[in-house]
């Protein structure tokens, strides 16, 4: 009960439990820092963040780069923390921020330079939809970034898959031969300094 608890408190924090997953969350910094090099930013580029939590990685990186930061997440309480931290650079239009589900917003096509997402591929029980979304949401040359951990690291961490459908354990190379039927090119995978089988996952639409 409790780990169900805690897993629908990842998706989506609420409450009690989710004050908790904000202090874990916290503790996730190492993952941004190291996404950091992989952006490759250009000015006035537009950028999307799926799923961004405390909104800390969107601070961190609109202060590096002169790019429009968007970011979606369906979790009010974490759209409160992340409007309070990025309150000036809402007001200066750099950054916007929903409180929406990815999967029923409804985007521009062609609208994004990137878009990256960390730990968020496990609370979605087919990826090839999201994918796709994606990538029709990208422009030409505009690349993706995934954070993820392998299905083998949760494994070897005794960490199953939940059968109340919240969680869900998707395999690296699953997901990048459906990045490659979606049209997706140049896929480079890099592992975590830290972490085995955790993995930054870049993939460009052509």
């Amino acid at each position: 009960m409790f780990k169900k608890l805690i897993a629908r408190n990842f998706r989506k924090p609420v409450g009690l439990t989710g004050l908790y997953i904000i202090r874990f969350l916290k503790k996730n910094q190492i993952e941004y820092d190291e996404l950091y090099p992989l952006l490759h930013l250009n000015d006035n580029d537009t950028v999307l963040e799926i799923g961004y939590g405390l909104g800390k990685g969107i601070y961190d990186y609109a202060k590096k780069f002169d790019c429009i930061f968007h970011g979606i997440d369906f979790s009010r309480l974490m759209y409160n923390k992340a409007l309070k931290l990025n309150r000036e650079n809402i007001k200066r239009g750099r950054v916007i921020l929903h409180c929406a589900d990815f999967d029923n917003y409804s985007f521009e096509k062609d609208a994004f330079h990137c878009i990256y997402f960390l730990n968020v591929i496990y609370f979605w029980s087919e990826i090839q939809s999201r994918l796709k979304k994606i990538f029709s949401i990208l422009r030409p040359n505009g690349k993706v970034i995934i954070f993820m951990a392998d299905a083998e690291y949760f494994r070897d961490n005794k960490i199953s898959e939940d059968k109340s459908s919240v969680f869900f354990l998707h395999g690296i190379n699953d997901v990048i031969k459906k990045m490659e039927e979606l049209g997706f090119t140049s896929i480079e995978t890099k592992e975590h300094s830290k972490e085995k089988k955790c993995y930054y996952i870049t993939g460009y639409k052509s």
